[in-house]
């Protein structure tokens, strides 16, 4: 497993960055995750353990995402 630093986005002069951890697709398989799957994460001690997220919680979590995009595309065009 990796964990790697990429640039997220620059503001001015601020750069702000998002880290990736690369998990090997054998880990992935035997866990049943796919692409696109909502992922939750927690802190114990020094250890991040990630988890799939609740059914019922993702949805929720996305319902929220398409109605943000929708509220961004409504103001764009406005």
């Amino acid at each position: 497993m990796r964990l790697q630093k990429q640039l997220s986005r620059k503001v001015g002069s601020k750069e702000y960055p998002k880290w990736v951890v690369t998990i090997p697709p054998k880990q992935i398989k035997t866990l049943g995750w796919s692409e696109g799957e909502l992922l939750e994460s927690k802190i114990n001690g020094k250890e991040l353990l990630i988890r799939r997220e609740n059914p019922e919680r993702a949805e929720k979590r996305r319902e929220a995402a398409r109605k943000a995009w929708k509220t961004i595309r409504a103001r764009k065009k406005a």
